[in-house]
C-alpha cells in the first residue's frame, strides 16, 4: 500500500534588529540561497572550525581524548570548562565528543552541522539513516582580529538542570553570552540566544562575527526553489530514498538570513538576539509554534521576550527533574555529575512530557536509538536505528521516574506490529518478531555484513522480541496502567500474545531429553552466532510466554485460547544449558570455555539482571566467576554494569566496587561526560565505536536503581534487597519513584533507608512489609515517613488490591537444588540420601 507523503516544515526567524524594513526584501533564487551559505562558510577560515569527521582518513590519536579538561563548576548539574574537545590540529572542534541537545522530537550536536527530526529517515534497507537537516543557525561567535581573540577568555557551560549549552566570551570591548538549546515546551524549536553587553571602559567598541556551517547541498534531501512565508524565506525538499514500503518525505525550511555580525559601539550598550528554527512534519504545527514563539519574543520591554521564551524552556526542564530523578550525595564530582548527565542525555532523547502542542496522535515516537536523537547520519552512530537497547538498557533507567516516556517507547513497537509480523514470516515464523535494527517503517534495516554468509543472521536474534514482552511486563507491573491493555494504539494484550506465539513456535520438542530446543539462534553475545539453546534467550522466552498467559487473563480474555497450554508447557521445559556438577549456566549448548572464549559482551550473567531469573545465589556467583575470566576487555560499558549488579546481589563488595568504577570511568570523555561505546584509546577504537552511547548510560543508572538500591519490579510487588549507596557516596536518593500511581522518595544510607510518601494513590493503597520473621504489614500514608533501620534484610511494597489472575510461573523445570529457595551447595553436604529424596519430592509438589 502506498503511504501518503509527509511534509516537514522548518520555520526560521531572527529577532530583533536583523533588518529595519522587511518589506525591502526580495526573495532569492535557490542558487542565491546556496551561495549565501557558501560565503558564510568561508568566514570560518580564520577561526576554529566546527565540523563533523567525515573524511575516511582521520588524524591519528596516540591516546584516548584527554580526561583532564577542567571542570570549574561545583554544581552537580553543571559543567563549565575553558576548553573544548579538539582534533589533533588544535584548530578544529571534535564534534564527536560535543554534547547533544534534544527533546525527543528534535536533536542536534552542539556546533555540529545537522539537526535530526523524530522519524525522518533517508535510505533503503541497511542504508536507512536519520536524514540530515542543515543546522542553518548553529552559530559560532568570532572576534574580529587574532589579537582580540588571543586576549579574550572563553568558557563553555553545559547545564543539565535547565537544558542548555552556553559559550561565554569576555573580551576587551564586550561580554558575550551565546546560548543554544532545543525547546522543552515548544518541541519544534531550535533556538540560539546571543546577548552582548559593551564594556564601559572600552574606547570605540568593536565587532563580532557569527559563523555558520557551510551549506550548498544536502546528502539526504533534494531542494526546490525558495518561496515566501510571512516575510521569511522558505525552501522545500524531498528525501532522496524511502525505506521499503514507505514513501519519500518532504522537508520545508522557512528562514531568514542568519545574522552575520554585531557592531558594539555608541550608546547602545546592550543587545539581545534570538534566532529560531521551528521544525515539523506538518506545516500547520510548525507555523503554530513559530507564531507562539514570535508573540513571546515581541513582548515589551525589549529583551523581555527573549528571556521569557528561554524561561518557558527552563521551567519545563525543572518540572521534568522534579517528576523524578536519581541523586547521590557525599560522592566526588565525577560520580555525582556522571549520574546527573547520564539522566540528562537519556531524557533529552525521549519525548518531552508536557509539550505545548503534542505531536499528532497518529505520529508515534520512533524509538530511542543507541546514540540519541542528536546523531544518526549515514555510516555513523548506528544511523539512528532502534535496537534491543530501547527495552533492555534505556527504558528501565527512566521507568520508575518517567513512566510516560517508557510508554512511548513501547508504543514504537505496537505501532509497527504489521512489519514485525511480516518479519516473523520471512523464515516461517508466526506471530511477531521485531528486527535487529529498525527505523521508520519497522522493516529490517540491519547491516548486510553477515547476510551473504547467512541470510538469517540478524533474524536469529530472537531475544529482541522477548525483550519487548519484558518491557511490557515491567511497565505494567510498576503502573497497572489499564490503558496499555485497552487502547488500540498500544495493543499491549495483542502484542504480548503474538510475541508468545512467535517464541513458542521456535521451540521444537527433542525426544532424547524430553525438552524443547531453540536451535540456530544468536544471543546478546553475537560473536557466537547460530547456536543452539542460548541460555539468555531461553529464559527471556520462557518469561515472555508465562507473562502472556497471565496478561491475557488480566485483559479479560480466554487465556487458554490466547496462550494455549502447549505454549506454557514449552516455557517450563525448555532445554536450558546448565552444568549440574559445576552448578553454572552454559551460554549455549556445547559451550566450551577454552574454545569459545572470549565473550564479546554480557550474555548469561544477564539472567540475574535484567531478567530477574529465579535461581540460587551460589549458581549466580558461579556464573559471575566463570564468565568474568573469559569476557573481552574491549566489551561495551554495559557488561561491567551487569557484573556490578551481580556482585552486589552476591555481596562481593570488592568486586562490586571494582566493576562499578570500571563501568563508567573507562567510557567517559571530558569535559561534557559524553559516553563512548568502547574504551577509546586508539584511532581504531574511534573508527568502530560510537559516542553519546545511551545503552552504557542506561546500564550504569540501572546498576544504581536495581543493583545498589536493590529494587526488583515483580508482577505483584516491589521488592527491595539490601539497599546501599554506591561506592564513594553517603546517600543515594531516588526522588519521586512512581509505583502503582503513588510517588515515593527513597533515601538510602549505609545503615538505614527512609521512605518519604509524597503522593499516595487512593486506588491502590500501598503496604510495607519488612523481611523479618515477625514483621507486620504497615500502611504507607502521605507525609508519614518510614525509617527502616534493618534495611539490609530487605522489604516489600505491595497493594491490598489484588489481581484475580494466577501470577506468571516464571520458571523452567530444572534439577533439584536449582531453586532460589534452597542453597543446595551447602545443604547437600549435611543430608543423607533418604533426606534428599524426601525433600526433592516435597519441592516437586510445591513447585507444581
Amino acid at each position: 500500500m502506498q503511504l501518503q507523503w509527509q511534509s516537514v516544515s522548518i520555520l526560521v526567524i531572527c529577532f530583533p534588529l536583523l533588518i529595519e524594513d522587511s518589506t525591502s526584501f526580495s526573495f532569492p533564487s535557490l542558487q542565491s540561497f546556496t551561495n549565501v551559505f557558501e560565503q558564510l562558510g568561508q568566514l570560518m577560515s580564520n577561526s576554529p572550525k566546527s565540523t563533523e569527521k567525515t573524511e575516511p582518513s582521520k588524524p591519528k590519536r596516540l591516546k584516548r581524548q584527554s580526561t583532564d579538561i577542567g571542570d570549574e563548576s561545583s554544581k552537580p548539574f553543571e559543567i563549565r570548562s575553558t576548553s573544548l574537545p579538539m582534533m589533533p590540529d588544535k584548530q578544529t572542534i571534535n564534534t564527536r565528543y560535543m554534547p547533544t541537545l534534544g527533546n525527543g522530537y528534535l536533536g542536534t550536536t552542539v556546533y555540529g552541522d545537522s539537526i535530526y527530526l523524530n522519524g525522518l529517515f533517508n535510505g533503503v534497507g541497511a542504508e536507512s539513516h536519520r536524514a540530515k537537516i542543515p543546522a542553518i543557525l548553529m552559530t559560532r561567535v568570532n572576534l574580529t582580529t587574532p589579537d582580540f581573540e588571543r586576549r579574550a577568555t572563553r568558557k563553555f557551560t553545559l547545564n543539565a538542570q535547565d537544558g542548555y549549552f552556553m559559550e561565554s566570551i569576555k573580551c576587551e570591548y564586550a561580554d558575550i553570552e551565546h546560548k543554544i538549546y532545543v525547546h522543552q515546551k515548544y518541541v519544534r524549536l531550535f533556538i540560539v540566544d546571543i546577548y552582548v553587553k559593551m564594556n564601559p571602559a572600552t574606547l570605540g567598541g568593536g565587532t563580532v562575527t557569527l559563523n555558520y556551517p557551510s551549506f550548498s547541498s544536502s546528502e539526504d534531501i533534494v531542494f526546490d526553489q525558495p518561496r515566501q512565508y510571512m516575510g521569511n524565506w522558505q525552501i522545500r525538499g524531498t528525501t532522496k530514498t524511502a525505506e521499503k514500503g514507505a514513501s519519500p518525505q518532504t522537508v520545508s525550511i522557512f528562514y531568514m538570513l542568519p545574522l552575520e555580525q554585531i557592531s558594539i559601539s555608541g550608546s547602545n550598550t546592550e543587545k539581545n538576539y534570538t534566532l529560531i528554527m521551528a521544525i515539523d512534519k506538518q506545516e500547520a504545527n510548525a507555523r503554530q509554534e513559530f507564531d507562539a514563539a514570535q508573540r513571546v519574543i515581541q513582548a515589551l520591554p525589549p529583551a523581555k521576550g527573549n528571556y521569557d521564551l528561554f524561561m518557558e524552556h527552563v521551567n519545563e526542564w525543572r518540572k521534568t527533574w522534579a517528576r523524578g530523578r536519581i541523586e547521590v550525595e557525599g560522592a566526588d564530582n565525577q560520580l555525582t555529575k556522571t549520574v546527573r548527565f547520564a539522566q540528562f542525555y537519556i531524557l533529552s532523547s525521549l519525548p518531552a512530557e508536557s509539550p505545548s502542542l503534542p505531536p499528532v496522535f497518529s505520529e508515534p515516537f520512533y524509538g530511542c536509538g543507541r546514540t540519541s536523537i542528536g546523531k544518526g547520519s549515514l555510516k555513523k552512530d548506528y544511523q539512528g536505528h532502534v535496537m534491543w537497547d530501547n527495552e533492555f538498557y534505556i527504558m528501565p533507567a527512566i521507568l520508575p521516574f518517567h513512566p510516560g516516556m517508557a510508554k512511548n517507547q513501547i508504543r514504537y513497537r505496537s505501532a509497527l506490529m504489521a512489519a514485525a509480523s511480516a518479519n516473523a514470516a520471512l523464515f516461517g515464523g508466526q506471530g511477531v518478531h521485531f528486527p535487529w535494527e529498525s527505523a521508520y517503517s519497522g522493516a529490517d534495516v540491519s547491516p548486510d555484513s553477515c547476510v551473504k554468509d547467512d541470510p538469517q543472521c540478524n533474524w536469529r536474534k530472537i531475544f529482541i522480541t522477548a525483550g519487548v514482552s519484558w518491557a511490557i511486563r515491567q511497565y505494567y507491573s510498576l503502573t497497572r496502567d489499564r490503558d496499555l491493555m485497552i487502547n488500540p494504539v498500544f495493543r499491549g494484550c495483542d502484542l504480548s500474545r503474538d510475541i508468545a506465539k512467535f517464541l513458542a513456535n521456535q521451540a521444537v520438542y527433542n525426544p532424547k531429553n524430553a525438552r524443547y530446543d531453540m536451535t540456530g539462534i544468536t544471543g546478546p553475545d553475537d560473536s557466537h552466532p547460530n547456536r543452539n539453546n542460548n541460555a539468555f534467550t531461553l529464559c527471556a522466552a520462557s518469561l515472555a510466554i508465562h507473562w502472556a498467559r497471565y496478561f491475557s487473563c488480566l485483559c479479560q480474555r480466554n487465556e487458554r485460547e490466547e496462550v494455549p497450554d502447549e505454549y506454557v508447557q514449552k516455557a517450563m521445559y525448555l532445554n536450558l544449558p546448565y552444568d549440574n556438577v559445576k552448578r553454572l549456566h552454559l551460554q549455549f549448548q556445547g559451550f566450551d570455555a577454552e574454545k569459545d572464549r572470549p565473550i564479546r559482551q554480557a550474555d548469561t550473567i544477564m539472567l540475574n539482571y535484567p531478567l530477574n531469573w529465579n535461581y540460587s545465589y551460589d549458581i549466580m556467583r558461579n556464573d559471575l566467576e566463570f564468565y568474568e575470566t573469559i569476557t573481552d576487555a574491549k566489551t561495551p560499558a554495559m557488561t561491567w554494569s551487569w557484573f556490578t549488579v551481580g556482585w552486589k546481589w552476591t555481596k562481593e563488595q570488592n568486586k562490586m566496587r571494582s566493576y562499578f568504577l570500571k563501568s563508567y570511568q573507562d567510557y567517559l570523555i571530558q569535559p561534557f561526560k559524553v559516553w563512548t561505546e568502547f574504551n577509546e584509546r586508539s584511532m581504531a577504537d574511534q573508527d568502530v565505536g560510537n559516542v553519546n552511547f545511551l545503552p552504557g548510560m542506561g546500564a550504569f543508572l540501572q546498576s544504581i536503581i536495581y543493583g545498589f538500591a536493590g529494587f526488583r519490579i515483580r508482577p505483584d510487588k516491589l521488592e527491595v534487597n539490601n539497599p546501599i549507596p554506591p561506592p564513594g557516596a553517603n546517600r543515594l536518593i531516588l526522588y519521586n519513584f512512581q509505583y502503582l500511581q503513588s510517588n515515593l522518595t527513597f533515601i538510602i544510607e549505609a545503615d538505614k533507608t527512609t521512605i518519604q510518601p509524597i503522593a499516595m494513590s487512593t486506588i491502590y493503597p500501598l503496604i510495607l512489609k519488612r523481611n523479618l520473621t515477625n514483621a507486620v504489614e504497615e500502611s504507607i500514608n502521605t507525609g508519614a515517613n518510614i525509617v527502616i533501620n534493618e534495611a539490609s534484610n530487605g522489604f516489600f511494597i505491595y497493594t491490598s488490591v489484588l489481581e484475580t489472575c494466577e501470577h506468571p510461573r516464571d520458571y523452567i523445570y530444572m534439577p533439584w537444588g536449582y531453586s532460589p529457595w534452597i542453597n543446595a551447595a551447602v545443604i547437600t553436604k549435611s543430608m543423607n540420601c533418604v533426606s534428599l529424596i524426601v525433600l526433592s519430592n516435597a519441592l516437586s509438589i510445591f513447585t507444581n
